[in-house]
């Protein structure tokens, strides 16, 4: 007989899933690779696989003062990696400040244009221009860095540009071999100071950049080195097993290298999902709930809601927190096929609201998705809690509620967008056309009944039909999900084009819609005055 997995255990299983899903998905959509970046990335995983301890801070910092060359990896679109390198930076000045800092981010050539940002003599928007940033860097890095800047700026640390060049045309290896002239020359320029060296994680694998530059030493000239890697999935999910991922911050791998965990895998991944997808913005993992609850206030004062005392009792998860489910199972109040819904919410990356527990899960940490559970939220502190419904109420209030979860996302990210009935057709047009897409069926069959909706709403039918009802569960939040984004995305412009007011909008927020057809009636009075709403075309 099968061993019975605990919520945690059940928990951390669904999250490798995820992460393992995630990961397919990210090599689908990366067309073009630097050359050998498969056996480069392979070597640094070798060296990211295991620990030797648990360490801590001191250690590291005794570390740290007995190297003259210390390496910290980024992962350049996790903003904690980003704060790691300016949190060490913090520490050693505690205890010297005979360092410098070595930044991929900035080009050699640049050197002369970083000098001159760092002396103040030219402008932040004219660094940026110079240094050709945005054609250089596709991440949006900058304002993780900019905090960086300040500080270095104000303790009068060197910065260099370690970056030969950025241009592609080179492999991993070749850069590695000219970074570690460039890092080699400096360090040669003053022997005394300490150079701490920031660059994308899979660089900082001792075959890579670290041994090009011992190369370039001979004997007891040898630099002494320190590897610091973030974020090992290896390593974390050791930890999560042995239930130690909260407590653990610091790890020793060797006498040569530590890992520093501060994000969990499926979080530093999200982040580059974030990116691709073009997600504006991320709220701290560190701190979800203190960043969730500023959305709940940002989206109630715009809408002019005053909110309760009590309004902050509210518990907010995140895709990293294992106790999750153990938690929903110990509070009680849910049926099997509830706890069944929402593990297969969790399984599929979704955000959500519990408002009878106050409870927020936050599948991901991009703002779009925090800001619209803080909408839910503010729903249900306004009307109170949802109470079943027959069928044809439930789809309705249920399109209505991701209507305003979308409306309050848009309040935070203006840019946010979602389909409307022409992305619909053309998804349609390409799944029904292309070959060996049977595993998305379930994509189609979605689109296909949110498009047959459109047809009925233009006769004023609801949606009475048995064979979707009886459905699964989730073609039944998939069809309500994507209705009510499209009304979310057309309220808000409605607004702008001030055919409907924030009061409107603030008692669709406080009417409970309880009547039987309430919701409906809703649905449809909202529909036929937003015709003619102009949506700004995608991009």
């Amino acid at each position: 007989m099968p061993k019975t997995l605990s919520p945690r255990e059940e928990l951390l299983k669904i999250q490798k899933r995820i992460y393992a899903k995630n990961n397919e998905f990210i090599r689908s959509q990366t067309l073009i690779q630097e050359k050998g970046f498969d056996t480069y990335e392979r070597r640094y995983k070798r060296y990211v696989q295991n620990y030797a301890k648990i360490s801590s801070i001191e250690e590291l910092i005794e570390e740290v003062m007995k190297s003259q060359i210390i390496y910290l990896g980024d992962y350049h679109t996790n903003k904690q990696s980003q704060r790691m390198l300016l949190r060490l930076l913090k520490l050693l000045t505690e205890k010297t400040q005979n360092f410098s800092v070595g930044l991929e981010l900035v080009q050699k050539r640049d050197q002369k244009i970083l000098d001159a940002f760092l002396k103040d003599q030219i402008t932040e928007e004219t660094f940026l221009k110079k240094i050709r940033f945005q054609k250089y860097w596709y991440f949006d890095l900058w304002q993780n860095f900019k905090p960086l800047f300040d500080f270095v700026r104000y303790w009068k640390i060197p910065v260099y540009g370690i970056e030969w060049s950025l241009s592609g045309d080179s492999s991993l290896l070749d850069r590695d071999k000219k970074n570690a002239q460039i890092i080699a020359s400096i360090l040669k320029k003053d022997p005394t100071r300490k150079l701490i060296v920031f660059i994308g994680d899979l660089h900082i694998a001792p075959p890579h950049l670290p041994n090009q530059v011992q190369t370039l030493f001979t004997g007891k000239e040898k630099p002494k080195d320190l590897i610091l890697y973030q974020n090992s999935e290896a390593i974390y999910w050791k930890l999560a097993e042995r239930e130690l991922e909260d407590k653990t911050e610091i790890l020793r791998i060797d006498e040569r290298s530590f890992c520093l965990i501060n994000t969990p895998p499926i979080i530093a991944q999200q982040s580059y999902l974030n990116w691709l997808e073009h997600e504006e913005g991320q709220i701290d993992y560190i701190d979800a709930k203190h960043n969730f609850l500023e959305l709940l206030h940002q989206i109630a004062g715009f809408l002019e809601i005053t909110l309760e005392k009590n309004a902050d009792e509210v518990e907010v998860f995140t895709c990293g927190d294992l106790s999750f489910l153990k938690r929903l199972e110990e509070d009680g109040g849910f049926s099997k096929q509830e706890i069944r819904q929402i593990k297969r919410q969790i399984l599929a990356s979704e955000s959500y609201c519990i408002p009878s527990k106050k409870y927020v899960y936050l599948a991901n940490l991009s703002m779009n998705h925090a800001s619209e559970e803080a909408t839910h939220y503010l729903k249900f502190l306004c009307s109170g809690t949802e109470e079943p419904r027959y069928l044809v109420d439930a789809f309705y209030a249920n399109t209505l509620h991701e209507a305003l979860g979308f409306f309050g996302s848009k309040i935070i990210n203006h840019k946010r967008k979602c389909f409307h009935e022409k992305e619909y057709e053309e998804l349609v047009q390409y799944l029904k056309s292309a070959r060996g897409n049977q595993q998305r069926q379930f994509e189609l069959e979605m689109a296909l009944l949110i498009l047959e909706h459109k047809k009925l709403e233009k006769k004023r039918l609801p949606l009475r039909s048995k064979k979707f009802f009886k459905s699964h569960p989730d073609l039944f939040f998939a069809v309500t999900h994507g209705l009510g984004y499209m009304l979310g995305d057309t309220l808000y412009y409605s607004l702008l084009e001030g055919k409907t007011s924030k009061e409107e909008l603030k008692a669709l927020f406080f009417d409970p819609m309880k009547e039987d057809g309430k919701p409906y009636e809703t649905y449809m009075r909202l529909i036929r005055k937003l015709r003619g709403v102009k949506i700004p075309k995608r991009v």
